[in-house]
């Protein structure tokens, strides 16, 4: 299962043999992360054992004057193997929108989604703080209005957030609006804690922070995770660059029907 998932206990009386581990569950549990965003890859990178979960934002927003955003036709998403030319697809990172994400954005607005997700990284084998990763999941249909989708968006992760058991992270401040007349775009700065920092590794910073972007137009919504390891360990976030980013991703991702 992902990580950070407990394995499932044995049945009273059937326990495992001493020291030996059930086995994971069959699918491995794939969508179970939904909206709550798994960077793994980075992570691992980092070596910081803590499983970045996003949550908490006040759900406002005057939804973007969505009303103008341009109808280009229908489109769909993609995941190409490289992204913005540096970016390779890393098949270890999983997670896109779950059943309940694509329930939300069906009562949103969205007419028929269906969900892709993809994690990418660049290549820095010799230093791991010179690692990016973008962690990409979408939904494409037909989308009445994008601005209440994406308002509903950053709604739902402040709700799974405050679930009970939910490791909670939490958005920071509000939606900051990047709309265009093709696009809403609203991107946020999100900060994890870091609880196990201090035992694995005294280096390991008490809180990582990364942007969270999420895009709407009439075709498809998709949030957009950009993190640059030295940036989210040192605490520095760019909305601004976060949103550019976004956008390189849309242009790349988003292919006519």
């Amino acid at each position: 299962g992902p990580y950070g998932q407990v394995p499932p206990q044995a049945p009273y009386g059937q326990q495992a043999p001493y020291g030996q581990v059930p086995p994971p569950p069959p699918g491995g549990g794939k969508k179970k992360t939904g909206l709550i965003i798994g960077a793994v890859a980075v992570v691992a990178a980092l070596g910081v054992g803590a499983y970045f979960v996003l949550g908490g934002s006040d759900g406002g927003g005057d939804g973007g004057g969505s009303s103008s955003v341009a109808d280009d036709g229908a489109h769909k998403l993609v995941t190409p193997e490289t992204l913005l030319g540096e970016y390779k697809k890393d098949a270890s990172q999983t997670g896109g929108f779950n059943s309940s994400d694509i329930a939300a954005a069906e009562k949103a607005g969205v007419k028929d989604p269906k969900d892709v997700d993809a994690g990418y990284k660049t290549e820095s084998a010799d230093n791991p703080l010179a690692q990016k990763a973008i962690q990409f999941m979408g939904v494409y249909g037909e989308v009445g209005d994008p601005g209440k989708v994406v308002d509903s968006m950053f709604a739902k992760v402040k709700k799974d957030s405050q679930e009970p058991g939910a490791q909670t992270g939490k958005l920071v401040g509000s939606p900051k609006d990047f709309s265009t007349d093709d696009v809403v775009l609203k991107c946020q700065e999100s900060m994890i804690k870091n609880d196990s920092a201090g035992g694995s590794s005294s280096s390991a910073p008490k809180e990582i922070r990364m942007p969270v972007c999420i895009w709407g137009d009439h075709s498809t919504v998709a949030v957009v995770v950009p993190i640059e390891v030295a940036d989210a360990m040192a605490g520095k976030v760019s909305l601004d660059d976060a949103s550019a980013t976004a956008l390189k991703v849309r242009k790349e991702v988003r292919v006519k029907l």
